[in-house]
């Protein structure tokens, strides 16, 4: 994992949710000393208020970041909707519409492509997407501060939401191809079974020599 700088360690901080509410609850001190219900001490209390409301805000969700490999296909899926269901109250439209058409993608194509086994690209992106790539970025996405994610800019000019809305939209066009290939495949081999079939029936009467 990259090491982070003081900046961002910093950054993270001041954006993060338990910041946020540690000052919002700190404000009523200068609040009550304003109405005339404390007065002496008051710094000792509203630094108290904030060291409550940084304890009650501090936990971030966290989801899974990782699925097992050795799941079959029904469980692997039924871990990837917890998976999306955790994460989706913390995600924007676009986002989550991205994730319902993946999840349509990997049911459509993962029970196949473990059937079929063997070491072809199509299930190694599948199998990557599914048990490493999606959970580990949806963690790290979820885990930042709800304020840092939407405005604080970070590669190429972009704020962590926007580049997962970018992510996710890249990964739903892949796996969709990986379906239309699994779908050619299909499509040849049904060709290819049609043509034997004419080949092998194309006399009718079965006294006549072959």
């Amino acid at each position: 994992m990259m090491e982070r700088t003081l900046k961002l360690k910093l950054l993270l901080w001041f954006y993060s949710s338990a910041n946020i509410a540690g000052c919002a609850l700190a404000l009523l001190g200068p609040a009550l000393l304003f109405l005339g219900v404390i007065d002496t001490g008051w710094l000792l209390i509203t630094a108290g208020l904030y060291v409550v409301g940084w304890l009650l805000g501090r936990r971030p969700p966290a989801l899974e970041r990782h699925i097992e490999a050795s799941l079959s296909a029904e469980q692997i899926l039924d871990r990837l909707d917890g998976l999306i269901r955790q994460a989706a109250p913390h995600l924007v439209e676009d986002m989550r519409r991205s994730l319902v058409s993946i999840r349509s993608s990997v049911a459509e194509v993962l029970p196949r492509l473990l059937t079929a086994g063997g070491g072809s690209d199509d299930l190694f992106t599948v199998r990557e997407t599914v048990l490493n790539y999606l959970p580990e970025t949806l963690a790290n996405y979820v885990a930042l501060p709800p304020a840092f994610r939407a405005s604080h800019v970070l590669a190429d000019g972009k704020t962590a939401r926007q580049l997962l809305v970018d992510q996710l939209a890249l990964l739903d066009r892949q796996l969709q191809e990986v379906v239309a290939n699994v779908a050619s495949s299909d499509a040849q081999a049904l060709l290819a079974n049609g043509a034997f079939l004419r080949q092998r029936f194309q006399q009718p009467d079965f006294l006549a020599p072959r």
